[in-house]
């Protein structure tokens, strides 16, 4: 469903080839309709500059290996300082500083997030290096204080991210209604950012290595096993065979990332592995949007 996007461009180009040619009426509310497509458009890229630099900037993979060294007594290997994982300055910027298709305070509110997620980010591993020197130096009150510090960081980095999900959710949605207005495949495409953005919202929760917060993640695979089932319900699309078989391997995906998450669930422990698992279903399910 990747072509799906460029039906973006597309349209765009239409409505700028038809209001040269209509009359000033005609042509003043093109311009305005062009204005609101191209701020949807906008939107749309935020949010996957968001998803592509929140996957590096806090890996709950590379978060959990820290804490577990760090939680490791005894002699352990050494391991050289961290520096953390390095960003593209142009997409720092853009999410520090997004245009005005956000109002005021939205903008205001997203460069907060991210500077408290980068901030926290930075500190994290800031932490873990003063734990190598004191790990070195044998000073056990300071280690633990630092172990400590970090599980709460960690906890900070995952609701940061969460915040931001859900800042853009709705902006996101306005969005794809006016860049899918006309498109057949519009809502197979919308269910499925949904379902994916919820997925996402879940591996948030459970990577928390050192705590579980269970309630919150049975309300949120509640609410994705509701909108799996509303998805299930779309009707097929007549001339897009090969689409529609994507979509609904997607689907499929999302039910077998469920009871994955369930089992996971269950234990009520974090496991690399079984997380693994569950990224591998959830970065499937974004290959096909």
């Amino acid at each position: 469903m990747r072509k799906s996007f460029l039906f973006f461009g597309t349209l765009l180009g239409v409505l700028l080839l038809v209001s040269c040619s209509g009359g000033s009426k005609k042509q003043a509310t093109v311009e305005v309709n062009t204005e609101e497509l191209d701020n949807a458009s906008k939107v749309i890229n935020y949010y996957h500059t968001s998803l592509s630099v929140l996957k590096h900037v806090a890996n709950p993979k590379d978060i959990n290996a820290v804490l577990g060294y760090m939680e490791q007594t005894g002699k352990v290997p050494e391991v050289s300082p961290i520096v953390p994982p390095e960003l593209s300055a142009q997409d720092t910027a853009e999410l520090m500083h997004p245009g005005n298709y956000f109002s005021e305070e939205i903008r205001q509110h997203l460069e907060q997030t991210y500077s408290g997620l980068f901030g926290a980010r930075n500190q994290f591993y800031e932490n873990f290096n003063k734990f190598l020197t004191y790990k070195k130096a044998k000073d056990t009150a300071k280690i633990s204080q630092l172990l400590d510090e970090n599980y709460r960081l960690s906890i900070e980095l995952s609701e940061y991210k969460q915040l931001i999900f859900d800042t853009l959710a709705p902006f996101v949605e306005q969005s794809e209604k006016e860049l899918f207005a006309d498109e057949p495949l519009k809502d197979q495409i919308m269910a499925m950012r949904k379902m994916s953005s919820t997925a996402q919202s879940i591996l948030n929760l459970y990577s928390r290595k050192h705590i579980m917060d269970g309630a919150r993640i049975d309300l949120k695979m509640a609410e994705l096993r509701k909108q799996l089932e509303a998805a299930k319900k779309l009707p097929s699309v007549a001339g897009y065979d090969k689409e529609m078989k994507t979509y609904q391997d997607f689907l499929s995906t999302v039910e077998s990332f469920m009871k994955n998450m369930q089992k996971a669930r269950d234990k009520g422990k974090y496991s690399d592995e079984e997380y693994s698992s569950m990224m591998d279903a959830y970065e499937y399910g974004l290959s096909v949007i």
